[in-house]
């Protein structure tokens, strides 16, 4: 990826669209840009093999900006996390579209949004989050899991359950990418 937005801002600098003192910026731009859509665009595709690209969208939507502030487990390489997000999407879209909305579902929502409360943000080894960020980012994750809930209330009065569905799945996806970090802070911290 790191070579087609050099390679994109290269040829933006050759044709004078950028300065060669904002290449820098503009890579980071695509870069972020294209991080951005990208699980958007295999969501919706893979919502859309399996017939429904609503609740491809939906269920990584919440997923995406939990996420963003919650941390959790990252793969070392770019091709395993294509290949484990790819996986993981897949395996989801088609469980939402398979489950029916009950109780459960909403009780194992609302734990994950507990746990998501409790224990975000998780640093990253690659960015390491100083205590201000740590404080805002928490702050971040009690909004935007109290608008969903907020969201998903309206949704079940709509009655629109499939997308009160994705939306349950995208939260527990965040949380459920958190446990592996929780458990190897818990086992440091017990071995020691």
């Amino acid at each position: 990826m790191k070579k087609q937005t050099e390679a994109v801002v290269k040829w933006m600098m050759q044709y004078d669209v950028i300065s060669r003192e904002e290449k820098g910026l503009y890579i980071y731009a695509l870069h972020s840009g294209i991080l951005l859509i990208l699980p958007l665009i295999l969501a919706g595709s893979i919502g859309f093999c399996l017939g429904d690209i609503k609740v491809g969208i939906a269920l990584v939507l919440p997923y995406m900006i939990l996420r963003k502030f919650s941390g959790g487990y990252h793969t070392k390489t770019i091709f395993h996390c294509m290949i484990g997000s790819l996986s993981l999407l897949f395996l989801c879209i088609r469980l939402a579209m398979q489950i029916k909305y009950n109780w459960k579902l909403m009780l194992f929502t609302g734990i994950s949004s507990i746990g998501l409360l409790i224990f975000s943000p998780i640093d990253n080894e690659n960015r390491v989050l100083d205590n201000e960020e740590k404080h805002r980012f928490k702050k971040l994750i009690a909004f935007w899991i109290c608008i969903l809930h907020i969201l998903c209330i309206i949704l079940i009065w709509s009655r629109k359950y499939k997308i009160v569905i994705s939306l349950s799945i995208g939260i527990q996806m965040a949380a459920i990418l958190q446990i592996p970090c929780v458990l190897k802070k818990w086992i440091m911290t017990k071995s020691n």
